[in-house]
């Protein structure tokens, strides 16, 4: 019962995504900028960012959770019975504490410098550093998922 409620998320959220992908890219994305007619002004902006704030406040709420159910459940069962359950909140406190390490390194080695945006200056150092560890933590974590979902239909089964 689990695994389907999982697989029928995974589904909606992935049609979901590509819902509001299509209506970002179909409708009114070619609309040009009021104050330079150089740059676009998509339409569905505040759609893209909705739903984008909507998956990042899920996964903060589903990683505290699984953070507080693995580290007060701590599994049960031996390994043969329950594969990786047993395993689940060492599992989940090392992804955590990894997370936490690649960001602190992240945020040391990101640059500070001021951009162009829109023709003005931005020089907010916060701002373009958690930017700059945002778009890295994206790729890495996009090359780590290609990697893990080639493994999977590789792998041993």
């Amino acid at each position: 019962m689990v695994e389907k409620i999982s697989k029928y998320t995974l589904w909606a959220g992935m049609g979901i995504s590509i819902l509001v992908l299509l209506l970002f890219f179909a409708v009114g994305y070619d609309r040009p900028f009021e104050e330079n007619p150089k740059f676009t002004d998509p339409m569905l902006t505040d759609l893209l960012l909705i739903w984008t704030y909507f998956l990042v406040f899920a996964a903060i709420v589903v990683t505290i959770w699984s953070l507080i159910h693995g580290a007060t459940t701590k599994g049960t069962g031996t390994m043969k019975e329950t594969g990786l359950v047993a395993r689940c909140g060492t599992i989940a406190w090392g992804i955590c504490i990894c997370s936490l390490i690649c960001g602190a390194i992240l945020g040391f080695i990101c640059k500070d410098e001021s951009m162009l945006i829109n023709g003005k200056d931005w020089n907010d150092p916060f701002d373009i550093i958690i930017t700059d560890m945002s778009l890295v933590s994206i790729f890495v974590l996009l090359i780590v998922t290609i990697c893990a979902t080639i493994y999977s239909m590789v792998g041993k089964k």
